[in-house]
């Protein structure tokens, strides 16, 4: 068993020296409202964590290859008691959060997020694709999902090709998730779902090759 450490926020941009300037933080209400008002759009590869608006990384094509792969593999794997999401928004309203990740497993059916997106209580299973974001999703992100108790978040970790399973989480002042596994190449990761498993994934079968 292995526990992670993170961080409670996003890293800020450097201020140039300004000393002193405030940074405004946003509600989840108030960035809705900005998407509303056209101040965001669809165009700005922006998500709200933890109550910063942050600029989304830029997808290399790996990433979108194990996107696309796992997306598949785990359709493959669902009922219709389950719905499956690739880089839709997950309202997290208590730490004022709506991130975007890879690929979420929710409770269906579909007419369920027909006025809303996926919260804490529908998700299942949360997955990041980590290369180049490898240190933010096992601190900002990991933290962001273990305060919400998402029960099961995962990491393909394309840098260390294999994929990191983190379950068990725990709230409070440091949220973290207690159980951390890690799957590598030659193994299959069980997929769970609502404390049942629907089968398992060889990672070999998600990774760029």
């Amino acid at each position: 068993m292995a526990t992670a450490t993170l961080t409670n926020r996003p890293t800020l941009p450097a201020l140039n020296g300004a000393a002193g300037l405030a940074i405004h933080r946003f509600t989840l209400g108030q960035y809705h409202e900005m998407a509303r008002a056209g101040i965001l759009s669809e165009r700005d590869r922006v998500e709200l964590l933890n109550g910063w608006i942050v600029e989304k990384m830029t997808i290399h094509p790996p990433h979108s290859f194990a996107v696309r792969r796992l997306s598949r593999l785990l359709d493959r794997l669902l009922t219709d008691e389950w719905v499956l999401s690739v880089q839709q928004p997950v309202t997290i309203a208590a730490s004022d959060s709506e991130p975007e990740p890879d690929v979420v497993v929710a409770v269906g059916p579909d007419s369920r997020y027909a006025a809303r997106h996926p919260g804490p209580k529908d998700v299942a299973l949360v997955v990041e694709v980590a290369d180049t974001s490898l240190a933010d999703d096992r601190t900002t992100m990991l933290g962001i999902y273990a305060a919400a108790r998402l029960p099961v978040y995962w990491i393909v970790n394309l840098v260390d090709r294999r994929v990191e399973v983190y379950t068990d989480p725990r709230g409070g002042k440091n949220p973290t998730y207690r159980t951390h596994r890690d799957y590598g190449p030659d193994d299959a990761v069980p997929v769970t779902l609502a404390g049942r498993t629907a089968g398992s994934i060889p990672v070999r079968e998600i990774l760029p090759r």
